[in-house]
């Protein structure tokens, strides 16, 4: 029975009355669990002298990010009443399937988190700009190529000359 003039709300527009969204509650419970966890185990660093600390500790990086995911990860609930002011449905997009193209991306970065020990910081992310752009469709090689030569290694002098921080070469010992 389709009634076109019926005043029953839809299922996007009961969620609209609700001041939480549930699914993104949800989302939110798992985020903020997973920071907690994380948190904790900042916590579990060990303290660093202060004539090597400068003043920061190894934990207070890790910990301020962990605060800026987690006070994000709180307004995550509310977000469909803003986008509701803004005529958008939240509930839209959810009821397509995930594209093949982001379960291949999470693949990759699993494997390079995976294998990121063994390749060090540069060699990982020389692998990752040079995969992802193509992964998404990107095939102008010379750009490509350009992009993975030039930008880990200026990150990696960024860090290791002007910050002084020094990541894992890997087993092949390449560091800048």
């Amino acid at each position: 029975m389709d009634n076109k003039n019926s005043t029953a709300p839809t299922t996007g527009d009961a969620r609209v009355d609700r001041l939480v969204h549930p699914v993104d509650l949800a989302v939110a419970a798992i985020i903020l669990t997973g920071v907690a966890y994380l948190f904790y185990v900042t916590t579990q660093f060990d303290e660093v002298s202060p004539l090597f600390a400068q003043n920061i500790q190894p934990a207070m990086y890790p910990q301020l990010l962990l605060w800026i995911i987690g006070a994000l990860a709180l307004f995550l609930p509310f977000e469909h009443i803003l986008l509701t002011k803004k005529g958008k449905n939240i509930d839209k997009d959810r009821s397509e399937p995930v594209h093949p193209l982001t379960k291949t991306t999470i693949a990759f970065l699993v494997a390079v988190v995976l294998a990121a020990p063994y390749l060090g910081m540069l060699l990982t992310m020389i692998l990752i700009c040079l995969v992802m752009p193509r992964l998404w469709g990107y095939r102008k090689l010379i750009p490509i190529l350009l992009f993975a030569g030039v930008f880990p290694v200026v990150v990696s002098l960024v860090f290791s000359k002007v910050l002084s921080v020094y990541f894992d070469s890997g087993i092949f010992g390449i560091t800048l």
